[in-house]
């Protein structure tokens, strides 16, 4: 690369204004290059965990490559609540009620996700049975409020987890009351060098 082009990139890399490098953060670059995705589901009534099974989740397949899921999360809920998010189980996680498309942030590309529902590409199992042995990487409950002023609460991992390779994973809400919630997975797709 010529130094001309180089100093045209750093031009393009300050604000003009203020004189201040504008950079962003990896998250977002993998956004502009079409490799990072999200999936959400939602529920108008969660359940009371009235069953072991009364719960909502959502079951993946990281692909069996060195193209590494960088998942962050958010659950929330109206009520008091539990999130699991467990790493190969040994049980359960079975019987889904269907599945859900995985969406690319980049509305304008036709990259697809290689995470898999177990067998298809692109999609993600909801409302399989509870997951049952494995590794529990999250395990966080929050309380529902008793004021009445508000009962909604919400469990984040705002630090990246770095998931193994060709190994299924499923994360669930537990439920203390018929009440609405929802889980955002959204995570970015990098070949890592090994």
């Amino acid at each position: 690369m010529s130094i001309a082009k180089i100093t045209d990139v750093w031009k393009k890399a300050i604000d003009r204004t203020t004189n201040a490098r504008t950079t962003i953060e990896y998250p977002h670059h993998e956004t502009h290059a079409g490799k990072r995705f999200y999936v959400m589901y939602s529920v108008a009534s969660l359940g009371a965990m009235t069953t072991p099974n009364d719960l909502i989740t959502l079951d993946f397949t990281t692909s069996d490559s060195t193209t590494w899921d960088h998942l962050i999360f958010l659950c929330k809920g109206s009520s008091g609540f539990r999130v699991r998010l467990i790493e190969a189980p040994t049980g359960g996680a079975a019987s889904p009620t269907g599945q859900i498309n995985i969406l690319n942030h980049n509305r304008n590309s036709l990259t697809a996700s290689v995470t898999t529902n177990g067998t298809t590409a692109g999609i993600v199992n909801y409302d399989s049975t509870q997951a049952t042995g494995g590794i529990t990487l999250w395990d966080d409950y929050i309380e529902g409020s008793t004021s009445g002023i508000t009962g909604s609460g919400a469990i984040a991992n705002r630090d990246e987890l770095e998931l193994k390779q060709n190994t299924k994973y499923q994360i669930s809400i537990y439920g203390t009351a018929t009440e609405p919630a929802s889980i955002y997975l959204d995570w970015y797709e990098h070949a890592d060098i090994v």
